[in-house]
């Protein structure tokens, strides 16, 4: 991982919009993999199109973090009968049923569980999606540093989450950094987002819309 000095600078603007194409999610640690789901499923599920969403979930990563919770996709603003779930044993399996999702036009975005995709398949893939005019995210439970053809890489960590509104010892609404660490068309940033109460959406954490800056939070240690 990069050290401190080097790591994108949070901006005070909004993240990119999500483009037809493919892009990466990647855990910054392990642990941070629910906040690197949650990020990849907010920018497929991203607009108001009408098309259903792919999850596909190769073998290592169902038998390690399970599948996806009904109550949780709707925690994001994403109805549980908009989601496709496709369940493929090896990681071949789950990026032939990406690309083919992607291709068919019939879908607005695929996430599809990875480790180590090759770039031959990465550049399908993003072929694929501009296509069939989706989104495709390559979820992956560890900072990636092979070679890809995706438009955007994101390394994403959890943040504590934001205080709650009546009741001081119950968790807040999700936080996390979204990390821009790899842009073919653009800027690099880092951005602190927040889940909004009441849209569901990820956006600007509160304090960063007005200066850039969350109140009283320590620079992270690489």
């Amino acid at each position: 991982m990069p050290s401190s000095a080097t790591r994108p600078v949070i901006r005070p603007d909004p993240p990119p919009q999500p483009r037809l194409g493919l892009e990466e999610a990647g855990a910054a640690e392990s642990r941070d993999w629910p906040q690197a789901a949650a990020f990849a499923f907010s920018r497929v599920a991203a607009g108001k199109d009408p098309r259903p969403v792919v999850f596909v979930a190769a073998g290592p990563w169902r038998r390690e973090r399970g599948g996806l919770f009904a109550r949780g996709l709707s925690r994001l603003g994403i109805a549980p009968c908009e989601v496709i779930q496709v369940r493929a044993e090896r990681e071949a399996e789950a990026l032939w049923a990406m690309e083919e999702a992607l291709k068919s036009g019939a879908v607005r975005g695929v996430i599809a569980t990875v480790e180590q995709p090759s770039f031959v398949a990465t550049r399908r893939l993003d072929f694929a999606a501009r296509a069939g005019r989706a989104v495709g995210v390559l979820l992956r439970a560890a900072p990636a540093g092979d070679l890809s053809a995706a438009w955007m890489r994101w390394r994403i960590s959890a943040l504590p989450s934001s205080p709650h509104p009546f009741d001081p010892r119950a968790p807040g609404a999700l936080r996390l950094r979204a990390e821009l660490v790899r842009r073919r068309d653009g800027p690099l940033g880092a951005w602190e987002l927040e889940q909004d109460h009441e849209t569901h959406r990820l956006g600007l954490a509160a304090g960063l819309a007005d200066h850039g800056l969350v109140q009283g939070r320590r620079p992270q240690a690489a």
